[in-house]
């Protein structure tokens, strides 16, 4: 188990190369550049690695496979969780599933020492955070 930070794109698979060098059978890369550059990243030669792609809150019912590399994407503010099980023999990674999990925060009791610890921290900028800075009349969304 290894976790390195490096500087995006550029060291990527310099980075790859390192772990693989020191013994890692399977690279799982945790990445904020967000899903186009992920996608568009050049990770074609990581012969089957997992690259977990943040930044642009995009949830991916599936995952994109570049190359042999597998884009998993799930989303923002803990709408989603994805659960990946891959099938990994004598270092090669054979086979994966997915599954992108929705998380139905409306059924779920916020536990109470974690509530008081939000409300704490949130009291100080209740009326900042209350105040209108602006009006529509129309539909405002991302994406």
């Amino acid at each position: 188990f290894l976790i390195l930070v490096r500087d995006s794109r550029r060291n990527m698979q310099a980075m790859v190369d390192e772990v693989r060098a020191k013994g890692a059978e399977l690279v799982v890369c945790l990445s904020y550049n967000g899903f186009d550059v992920d996608r568009n990243g050049g990770y074609r030669h990581w012969h089957r690695h997992i690259l977990l792609s943040g930044h642009t809150h995009d949830a991916l019912p599936e995952p994109v496979l570049v190359g042999e590399t597998i884009i998993v994407a799930s989303g923002s503010n803990g709408k989603f969780v994805s659960r990946v099980d891959l099938d990994v023999q004598n270092g090669r990674m054979l086979g994966f599933r997915h599954k992108l999990i929705p998380i139905f925060s409306d059924v779920i009791t916020p536990g109470a020492d974690v509530s008081a610890v939000i409300d704490r921290v949130r009291a100080p900028h209740e009326a900042t955070m209350a105040e209108v800075i602006g009006k529509t009349d129309s539909l405002l969304y991302r994406r």
